[in-house]
């Protein structure tokens, strides 16, 4: 009597509540469970429901009519999915399993429901063919929960530093390339010394620049290296009124010798004054030299194409 009594007042309510989410078939062949994964979700968060089908031996055994969409209230659809698993039990034996995946996302805080799913199937090895069907499922909306601002944080971190090394990256890799090219031009081709520093000149100082004191250095130190390499004038050690001296010994124009003083001049005025470099000033100095190059390289070109010649 007492086993009769545990078992109508814990085992029944137990059977009953599980019966919620598993249906079988009149044969016992084939069973359908329905769960979700929480049935209480916050309203940020989703509610996954899970649709199984299973039976024992092969997949092809049912065939399970599409599914129609499961009727929602206060949820709205985001997703699904479908998979097919044939698993082996510890007997040796096989179970077919058709598994489906939905992903709802809650519209507002309280109560929501899934409806019964009715899943139709059909027997290949009888020809008939059966429904299964599941009980309503309730889920609970919750308030929402607070967002993780210092992981939001970090992960704008992570992709800034991440742009920042795939920028570095990117100019180190173009710059090598630049270089490798250059080098195999030059292994190609004899240039000039004019032409070189001019390459150096259009890689090594930007007259759009923001920092003009430092590219004005730059600038000064090339040109006075290209001097000392193609002319013979130790220009990083001598004085500007030296450098003029030496220039009007060599067989250059006289404008060309007199725009060279007066960019010297500004160097020095620059230089010593210590003021800032004003745009303008740092233009005309920079195309003044730069012009000088080119005509220096044109130069070069022509008497080489005329020694070409003969």
């Amino acid at each position: 009597m007492i086993l009769i009594f545990w078992f109508v007042f814990l085992v029944l309510p137990i059977h009953l509540l599980a019966s919620d989410s598993l249906s079988m078939a009149a044969d016992q062949q084939i069973l359908l469970n329905t769960y979700v994964e929480k049935s209480q979700v916050p309203l940020n968060g989703n509610v996954i429901l899970h649709i199984e089908v299973s039976w024992p031996g092969k997949l092809n055994r049912y065939q399970i009519k599409p599914v129609s969409q499961p009727i929602l209230t206060n949820l709205l659809l985001e997703g699904s999915g479908s998979e097919n698993r044939l698993l082996t039990l510890d007997d040796g034996s096989l179970r077919a399993v058709k598994a489906i995946t939905y992903r709802f996302r809650p519209l507002e805080m309280g109560m929501a429901y899934i409806d019964g799913i009715v899943i139709r199937y059909s027997d290949r090895d009888a020809g008939d063919e059966e429904n299964l069907s599941s009980q309503r499922i309730m889920i609970e909306i919750l308030e929402p929960l607070a967002e993780n601002k210092s992981n939001r944080f970090q992960a704008v971190i992570y992709i800034v530093l991440f742009i920042i090394f795939f920028g570095i990256t990117t100019y180190f890799i173009l710059k090598y390339f630049r270089k490798k090219k250059q080098v195999r031009q030059n292994g190609n081709s004899e240039i000039s010394l004019a032409e070189s520093y001019l390459n150096k000149l259009t890689q090594e100082v930007d007259p759009r620049g923001t920092n003009l004191q430092e590219m004005i250095i730059r600038l000064s130190r090339i040109f006075r290296d290209y001097l000392d390499q193609d002319l013979n004038i130790p220009a990083k050690e001598l004085s500007t009124e030296e450098i003029f001296s030496s220039l009007k010994n060599i067989e250059l124009e006289d404008v060309d010798i007199e725009n060279l003083a007066a960019v010297f001049k500004k160097l020095d005025l620059i230089k010593f004054s210590g003021r800032a470099v004003d745009p303008a000033e740092f233009t005309y100095i920079y195309g003044a030299i730069e012009n000088f190059l080119i005509k220096r390289k044109q130069q070069y070109d022509s008497e080489k194409a005329s020694v070409k010649e003969e």
